[in-house]
Parts: C-alpha cells; sequence; structure tokens
C-alpha cells in the first residue's frame, strides 16, 4: 500500500490470493455486477464496451439513468453517482471551459483542433455550438463505434462542415501522420491512464512535438482515486481484461511533457482531487 491507503499499480496488477477476504468480497461484488447490475444501462454500457472506453465516458457525461425497471434505474441513478463517474463529469467541465479560454485568446483566428482519443467528444460539440465557423476539430480514436455515434452528432447539429474524423491509436506513429493538418491544439483526455508502460508516454510526448507540433495541449492525468482498487479487481476494460488504471503524479507526467518541449503548465483539479486537468503551451 501506498502512503495514502491506495494499492500501487504493481500490486493491483497481481491478482489476489484465493484466500483473501478482499478477495471473496471483490468476487461477490463481480457477481453481483454481472447479473442484477445488467439491469443498469450504464452498468451494461461498461461491460459491453469496456469501463475504460470512450462509450462508457459519453455515458457517464450524459448523466441520465436508464435500466430496465425501477431496480435498474436505481442501480444506474447509484452507479453514475459514483466519485469517479462525479469526477469525470467535473473533468468534462474543466477541459470545455479550458479549451473556450484557448479559443478566447486567439480572438477569432481560425483554430484546428485534434483529439487524439475523442470517443464521441460530446463535450467539444458543445465547444463547437459556441463558437463559429473559425473552429474545426478532427476526432480520432480506436473505436469505430464511438466515431459512427460521433458522426451522428455531427450531422443532427448540422456540424459536418467543421467535423472531421479517422480511426487510429493516439499512440501510433503512423496514425500521428495522418493528422490531415497541423493542429493548434492538441487534446488527449483520459488516456494516460490506461496506458501501463512510463516509456511509452514519455516519448509519445516527444511525437507529439516532432510530428504535429502543436500550439498547445491538453491532457488530463488521475493522481490517486479511492476506487481504484475496486475498479481493478471487478471491472473489465476494452479488451476484456481487469481495468487496471495507472495512477501518477501530475508533476511527473508534467516533467515528461517538458521534456520534449511542452512548457507553461497550467493545473487544475477536480474537486475530488481524482484528476489533474494540464494545459500546456509550445
Amino acid at each position: 500500500m501506498r502512503p495514502n491507503g491506495m494499492p500501487g499499480f504493481e500490486e493491483l496488477q497481481k491478482p489476489l490470493p484465493w484466500y483473501s477476504p478482499r478477495s471473496w468480497y471483490f468476487g461477490l461484488v463481480s457477481l453481483f455486477l454481472g447479473t442484477a447490475g445488467q439491469l443498469s444501462d450504464g452498468i451494461k454500457t461498461g461491460y459491453r464496451h469496456g469501463f475504460d472506453s470512450g462509450m462508457i465516458m459519453n455515458y457517464v457525461y450524459k448523466n441520465s439513468p436508464r435500466g430496465r425497471f425501477f431496480i435498474g434505474r436505481k442501480l444506474d441513478e447509484a452507479f453514475l453517482d459514483q466519485i469517479t463517474c462525479r469526477a469525470w463529469r467535473a473533468v468534462k467541465e474543466i477541459q470545455k471551459n479550458m479549451i473556450l479560454s484557448y479559443l478566447a485568446e486567439r480572438a477569432g483566428r481560425g483554430t484546428f483542433i485534434a483529439d487524439l482519443a475523442s470517443g464521441d467528444a460530446g463535450y467539444l460539440y458543445d465547444v463547437l455550438r459556441q463558437t463559429g465557423p473559425e473552429v474545426r476539430v478532427h476526432l480520432r480514436d480506436v473505436s469505430e463505434t464511438a466515431l459512427a455515434g460521433s458522426g451522428r452528432t455531427a450531422r443532427r447539429l448540422g456540424l459536418t462542415d467543421r467535423v472531421s474524423f479517422g480511426r487510429g491509436d493516439a499512440l501510433d506513429t503512423e496514425s500521428l501522420r495522418a493528422v490531415p493538418e497541423r493542429p493548434d491544439l492538441v487534446i488527449e483526455a483520459g488516456l494516460y491512464g490506461i496506458i501501463h508502460d512510463d516509456a511509452l508516454i514519455r516519448g509519445h510526448f516527444s511525437q507529439l512535438k516532432d510530428i504535429l507540433n502543436p500550439d498547445a495541449l491538453l491532457f488530463n492525468v488521475q493522481t490517486r482515486n479511492p476506487q481504484i482498487e475496486l475498479i481493478a479487481r471487478v471491472l473489465r476494460n476494452q479488451d476484456g481484461e481487469r481495468c487496471v488504471w495507472h495512477l501518477r503524479p501530475v508533476e511527473q507526467v508534467i516533467g515528461w511533457a517538458e521534456e520534449a518541449g511542452f512548457r507553461d503548465p497550467k493545473v487544475t483539479f477536480d474537486p475530488y482531487g481524482i484528476y489533474a486537468v494540464v494545459m500546456m503551451r509550445n
């Protein structure tokens, strides 16, 4: 255990011994969520797409409890009220406000934003609806389902002339090269916590600098989470494996970005102290 009482990343990667009371507890929680929990639309979405996917994040963002029967809706309410879900919604608003502040600085100049792990990108559509045609967005994600849903949103809102799409992994070099033009702002939200390899993230900042060379970079870092062990022991990720998230000090990730040439970090924490949202300049 770390001094803050939360298990470290290496500990979370190891299975608990069968005789551990914690193993029995998490086993019962897993059984409940895999059976009765499926009456909740949110929990069902997490099991279908992964609790680290853009699909579940967008479900949490909407914060509209749904489920089968009365019990399903109540379970969904309880799910959406978890501290991790509340933190996600707070982070969404922080990121949206940071982007709007950045756009205000640009005072109407043409701005091209690339979100490299976008999911459905609901909060970016909020930004587009508050700005003019000078702001355009390119959305990339590994999930075809998320991109298809985002495309439907763009058509419904009449924003297809301001939004483009591409399928790809944010950490893949060729995917970075496929971004259609140099972005003014690059966004990587909710990405680093699901990447286990420190060296991969550290090297990725250099790739961002060398290949895309954006004017600004927006990302978030999960620094602590009282539910981190429950998430790792009970929930599943997009690959069907245990959903082990990597907590890191925000100073460490900022240091890697500074090594690559980004500077002037502006940091805002969500009200629960789980995520740090960071804007840096080139």
